[in-house]
C-alpha cells in the first residue's frame, strides 16, 4: 500500500459500505462472507477480497462491477439460473456497518500469519471494520473497538 494512499485512507470519511456476497440460484445470500466495498468521501473506492492462493488479502482500487448485469445473453442468463452468481449489496444502513459512515478512518491495521498479510482492521471511531481471509473466504465483522 502506498504512503499517498494510506494518507488518503486517514484523511478521508466513509460514505457506503457494500459487500460482494453469493446468491444461490434459489435466492439464498451468504451475507458473511465475500468481498467488502469502501467508498470514502474523497472518491476512493476500495475493496478487500480473498487472494487467489486462498490465504492471503488482496486489495483492489475501484468499484465492483457485476460482469452479470442486465440485460443477459440467454447463455448467461441460463447460467446465473443454473449456479447463483455474486451481487453488490449496499450495507450502509445496517447496524452494524451503518457505525462506520461518516466517520474518518483513524488507523489502518494489518492482520498478518505465516509471512502473509491475511487480514486488516479500519478502525472509524469506536468501530472497527475486520477483514480477514479464513479458508478461502473473506470473514468481515464490523464491531466496537474492544470486541
Amino acid at each position: 500500500m502506498s504512503d499517498e494512499l494510506l494518507v488518503g485512507f486517514l484523511s478521508s470519511a466513509v460514505v457506503r459500505v457494500r459487500r460482494i456476497n453469493y446468491v444461490s440460484p434459489g435466492g439464498l445470500r451468504e451475507s458473511n462472507e465475500g468481498p467488502v466495498e469502501v467508498s470514502l468521501d474523497n472518491g476512493v473506492v476500495f475493496r478487500f477480497e480473498s487472494g487467489a492462493d486462498g490465504e492471503s488479502l488482496r486489495f483492489a482500487v475501484g468499484e465492483w462491477v457485476d460482469p452479470f448485469i442486465e440485460p443477459l445473453s440467454p447463455e448467461n442468463r441460463a447460467f446465473v439460473a443454473e449456479s447463483g452468481k455474486w451481487t453488490a449489496f449496499d450495507v450502509s444502513s445496517d447496524p452494524s456497518f451503518g457505525r462506520l459512515i461518516g466517520v474518518q478512518i483513524g488507523d489502518v491495521n494489518l492482520l498478518t500469519a505465516s509471512g502473509k498479510v491475511v487480514g486488516i482492521e479500519l478502525v472509524c471511531g469506536s468501530a472497527t471494520l475486520r477483514a480477514e481471509v479464513r479458508g478461502d473466504e473473506l470473514i468481515v465483522n464490523c464491531g466496537d473497538c474492544a470486541e
